[in-house]
């Protein structure tokens, strides 16, 4: 298996390179600014019996979006696996949030998504099929407070991740993966008095981990999710059902 992990030097990302790893796949570990990160990820998929390498983009820049496909079209003739997970939650109230903010946080889990899709879709259809899973949120279908523009971006992706599972059949799958509250760098900031709150809530009473979001992302890259197309899995401990 090849496959493209975008935002793959930490957290969930980072799982999923490791989890596809054990696999023996060949992983483009993917990032912006980590690369210290990176370049340990791929020495732990090299340890774990696949191959890796990492490629540095901004995904905010189209000019760096079309220069890691051509990058990827240059090194492959077929692309197995593409998961969608860059990307960052900047919270703002909506009062205070401007339009640039709100466009950027498009750019990168909308705009650069599609297109990063479009340019490597040759590959993808060689690997009949191909996989390609976003990582959505459970915010996509609850709503974020101080996080409007990051709610709205991630139900675009559940929408586009439709629109491609009918438009790509039958050479190209495309699912998403929606999670709950994950112990991500994403919840760093929380207060014990916050992440005893997050738990309260969840019917599971824990937060998750990057790997159980991972276990998800491998079964929708392989042939046991084969009759699988433009579904969404919530991994979100009970805190959203559907």
């Amino acid at each position: 298996m090849r496959a493209l992990v975008t935002g793959a030097s930490r957290g969930i990302g980072r799982a999923v390179a490791l989890r596809l790893g054990r696999e023996a796949a060949e992983v483009a570990v993917h990032y912006r600014s980590h690369a210290e990160e990176a370049r340990a990820v791929v020495e732990e998929v090299t340890h774990l019996g696949g191959s890796a390498f990492s490629v540095r983009a901004d995904l905010a820049r189209p000019d760096d979006v079309g220069r890691l496909a051509d990058d990827l079209a240059a090194r492959w003739d077929r692309l197995d696996a593409l998961v969608h997970n860059a990307g960052e939650y900047p919270r703002v109230a909506f009062r205070d949030l401007t339009p640039a903010e709100f466009a950027a946080c498009f750019q990168v889990h909308v705009f650069a998504a599609a297109e990063l899709t479009r340019r490597l879709l040759p590959l993808l259809e060689a690997a009949r099929p191909g996989r390609v899973v976003f990582v959505s949120s459970v915010l996509a279908f609850s709503g974020s407070r101080h996080g409007a523009h990051y709610a709205a971006a991630k139900a675009a992706v559940v929408g586009l991740a439709r629109s491609l599972a009918r438009e790509l059949a039958p050479a190209v799958t495309v699912n998403a993966v929606a999670p709950g509250s994950i112990d991500t760098a994403i919840l760093a900031g929380d207060t014990p008095a916050l992440r005893a709150e997050r738990e309260r809530v969840i019917p599971l009473r824990r937060i998750g981990t990057p790997e159980e979001v991972a276990e998800v992302v491998a079964f929708l890259n392989s042939p046991r999710s084969s009759y699988m197309t433009g579904t969404t899995l919530h991994v979100n401990g009970g805190l959203r059902p559907d």
